[in-house]
């Protein structure tokens, strides 16, 4: 016999029994389809919050603020003496190599609202002190206007720049370039007059923060230490460095430049990792990984003896016409082709429709996500085609492990045994 004739063969006994093959075809697609959703919605997660990271930064940058008091078991042990500098800043961009930029900012340490007025109309919003960098550390365009310079913040002059929904607030659609706002930035501050000179893109809220960079104000770095906050240090600054670097040998090569600077001391340095929730999540999705993989391997076992035991009673319905094959010439690889392909193409059939089904399982689950917690407006299915084609070669392994003994068992029946069994 040809192959394909093999092949056919093995095909045509499956579409005359389709009841029973589309219930051994279910139980492989149900487990496929469990593994595949689950990967579909935990990278979906993966990419919200690589995107989130991208949009307020990127995942290349250190986040270091000051520790300010020294706690232990819930108690107060001392205070710090040591801050932040402007040359601490120069230094670790001359000395870290890699180091891209640092940015510096200055802001309100309890995070309070400002009132910023202007014309009768005020908001109460977030402003923050920068540099001309922090424009393309925060991946953050120009919408009208410009950003500051070098000069701005050497000179500290008073000059602001809106968020997209501060802009509205204050002046509505008007055009707001060359307006000035009063910024008072607490009850005991005299307001300050600023003049706007650039609006921001909309930016949008970011998952790690409770405010959105388009309700802040960002005023020259200096200005808002002279004449907002009144305080001299940097309290935090946001170290960017190159792609594929050791993060922990930069945040090693800054300890020491800032140890250097600070007469050994380093009891004052915090840092952040903004890409940690990324570590995190990989590590939620290996444990639920490891958990649903079992529950969804034990589920193609089960599946895979349903398809053994289909393939053995097709055998044994199939007898006599083994040894009418083997009788005229049929060779035993023959017949074990033939049923090997039925275990084989009911497992295949049964990743096909996983595939579909986990596609559509996860779409479910990402709309259920969205109602459910509503944190993005979208949760994105990401299901790659790596996964699909792994999905399908399994299904496949599986076929070939629980056809081999059927098969072996119908290409082993001697013609005479198998015609006589059926007389």
């Amino acid at each position: 016999m040809k192959s394909r004739d093999v092949i056919a063969a093995g095909i045509v006994h499956l579409s005359q029994n389709r009841l029973r093959a589309g219930l051994s075809i279910l139980g492989i697609s149900i487990g496929i389809a469990s593994v595949l959703c689950m990967i579909a919605i935990g990278d979906g997660a993966k990419k919200i919050i690589t995107d989130d990271l991208k949009k307020f930064g990127g995942g290349n940058r250190i986040l270091f603020d000051t520790h300010t008091s020294i706690w232990k078991r819930g108690r107060l042990v001392r205070r710090t003496t040591e801050r932040y500098t402007f040359e601490d800043i120069s230094a670790i961009e001359a000395e870290c190599p890699s180091v891209l930029f640092v940015l510096p900012t200055a802001a309100d340490r309890y995070r309070r609202s400002t009132i910023i007025s202007q014309r009768g109309r005020q908001t109460r919003t977030y402003v923050e002190g920068v540099t001309p960098d922090y424009a393309q550390g925060m991946h953050w365009e120009v919408q009208h206007g410009r950003f500051f310079s070098e000069n701005d913040i050497e000179t500290g002059v008073q000059v602001c720049i809106l968020g997209a929904e501060a802009a509205m607030d204050l002046f509505g659609e008007a055009f707001a370039i060359g307006e000035e706002v009063k910024i008072k930035f607490s009850w005991r501050h005299p307001a300050v007059r600023c003049r706007v000179v650039g609006i921001m893109a909309p930016k949008g809220r970011s998952l790690h923060n409770y405010y959105s960079l388009d309700d802040i104000v960002c005023v020259p770095l200096t200005t808002h230490q002279q004449r907002l906050s009144g305080e001299h240090d940097i309290l935090r600054f946001t170290v960017f460095f190159q792609e594929g670097a050791d993060v922990y040998s930069v945040i090693d090569s800054v300890k020491n430049v800032l140890r250097k600077r600070h007469r050994g001391k380093d009891d004052f340095i915090g840092y952040r990792l903004p890409n940690r929730s990324i570590r995190q999540l990989e590590h939620i999705q290996r444990v639920v990984g490891i958990s649903l993989g079992s529950i969804a391997g034990f589920s193609l076992f089960v599946g895979g003896i349903g398809i053994m035991n289909i393939c053995l009673v097709s055998v044994g319905e199939k007898t006599r016409e083994i040894g009418l094959r083997k009788s005229i010439g049929a060779k035993r690889i023959d017949i074990f082709y033939q049923f090997l392909t039925e275990s084989v193409c009911l497992c295949f059939c049964g990743g096909v429709f996983g595939i579909g089904g986990g596609w559509l399982a996860a779409h479910g689950m990402a709309r259920l996500a969205v109602r459910i917690v509503p944190i993005v407006p979208e949760w994105p299915v990401v299901l790659s085609l790596p996964w699909m084609l792994t999905s399908v070669f399994f299904s496949v392994f599986m076929g070939m492990s629980f056809g081999v003994y059927p098969a072996i068992r119908a290409a082993r029946l001697s013609p005479i045994d198998a015609l006589r069994m059926e007389i």
